[in-house]
């Protein structure tokens, strides 16, 4: 019997290491917030690897950053969900400018998604400060089956964000909020959205406002914070509070929270922090 050896077979496949890395987004403490992969790359790779990597890590998202040799503070970021790309992603966004910020010593990132969307971030102060686009939302109509699949009887108020195809709802109170058991098997039989938003006035003097999000249409059932969610709900608040500058916590099991200041009709700042939790080569 003829024996091949490792070092052989990795010889002939010529593997490729990845540093790859786990951080929590939107928290002060390891295991709260949203976690996020994120990939940091020496080379382009193939859509199906990275679509690979994204299921065997199983988060809801996982970022892929790929710098650019003549300018190190500006990276190509694309973000995978463990079953499809998608065009934005904030918690990824976040992990990934805390892993370029804290580990590679950078003053400033500017990353360009696969969509052209321009996204910045630096340090400011104990936090990380990104610029997100601020979205628009439209009045719009659902079928009752979808306010039931989600336990909502009375809604204040229901919104559509084109751009980023998220619904959102409004409820009358944090508690309503917190009560909701989805039916996935229903949802995902009454739309094709990529998120649903769900929100709820605050009644307390810590937070502006609390929601949370919904999306099992990209695979995910419930994101535990965020951050895309909030270029769309930053403006719905805004608008109704009158208010430029706020804070949001998003009442997942394991909760995060964030600072908003709308900067213009198009620009957010986000403020919030990370925690790097596991660090590691990936062989693909």
């Amino acid at each position: 019997m003829n024996h091949v050896s490792i070092a052989s077979i990795r010889h002939e496949k010529r593997f490729m290491k990845i540093r790859t890395f786990i951080i929590d987004a939107f928290t002060n403490e390891p295991f709260k917030g949203n976690p996020a992969g994120v990939c940091l790359l020496d080379r382009q790779i193939d859509v199906t690897t990275m679509q690979g990597i994204a299921s065997e890590l199983n988060l809801s998202e996982t970022a892929f950053l790929l710098q650019n040799e003549s300018s190190p503070s500006e990276f190509s970021i694309r973000y995978f969900t463990p079953t499809v790309e998608i065009a934005f992603c904030g918690h990824a966004t976040l992990a990934s400018s805390k892993l370029v910020l804290e580990r590679l010593k950078l003053p400033k990132v500017e990353f360009t998604t696969h969509h052209n969307l321009k996204l910045s971030a630096v340090t400011d102060d104990k936090y990380i400060a990104m610029k997100f686009p601020l979205y628009d939302t439209v009045a719009h109509k659902v079928n009752h089956a979808m306010y039931e699949a989600f336990e909502i009887n009375s809604p204040v108020s229901t919104r559509f964000s084109k751009d980023l195809n998220v619904l959102l709802i409004e409820v009358k109170d944090n508690e309503t909020l917190l009560a909701i058991k989805p039916d996935y098997n229903k949802a995902l039989m009454e739309g094709t959205f990529n998120n649903l938003i769900v929100t709820a006035r605050s009644k307390d003097h810590e937070y502006d406002f609390y929601s949370r999000c919904f999306c099992p249409w990209i695979g995910i059932k419930e994101d535990p914070v965020t951050g895309a969610s909030h270029s769309v709900l930053a403006k719905y608040w805004g608008d109704i509070l009158g208010k430029k500058e706020m804070v949001a916590y998003q009442s997942s099991k394991r909760g995060g929270f964030m600072k908003l200041k709308i900067i213009s009709i198009a620009e957010l700042e986000v403020r919030s922090n990370a925690q790097i939790i596991l660090e590691g080569l990936m062989e693909v």
